[in-house]
């Protein structure tokens, strides 16, 4: 029995598709701010620069620039693959903030240590 041919794979249809490749591409922008709104569950995409801003919430998606509006209304599979693409791009983002912060803190470790052994009497 293949349990696929009850709850098969989601496949998004072509304007949802477009939706995904708008959210991958603002969010692999350096100067793209993501943010989650936990106590109402709403995610934030916001790039000042090229002027979007994306509001995913649980009925649906808010794409905007100062000409336009867009907003759809999502089957929660949809809305559940926008989620795990925002959380993911976050996930990567803070991963580089980490890193770079050890990198700083090590830095700053060595420079203590260096600066006590060169202050030995």
């Amino acid at each position: 029995m293949n349990f696929n041919s009850f709850n098969p794979p989601y496949v998004p249809n072509s304007k949802e598709k477009l939706i995904i490749d708008i959210i991958n591409n603002l969010c692999i922008q350096s100067d793209t701010d993501m943010k989650i709104a936990p106590l109402s569950n709403r995610y934030y995409i916001v790039n000042k620069r090229l002027q979007y801003w994306i509001k995913v919430w649980e009925e649906g998606i808010t794409i905007t620039n100062h000409k336009f509006s867009f907003t759809q209304k999502s089957i929660t599979k949809f809305h559940s693959e926008l989620i795990n693409i925002i959380e993911k791009h976050i996930e990567e983002s803070r991963l580089v903030f980490e890193n770079t912060v050890f990198e700083n803190e090590i830095n700053l470790l060595e420079d203590i240590l260096l600066n006590i052994k060169s202050s030995t009497l």
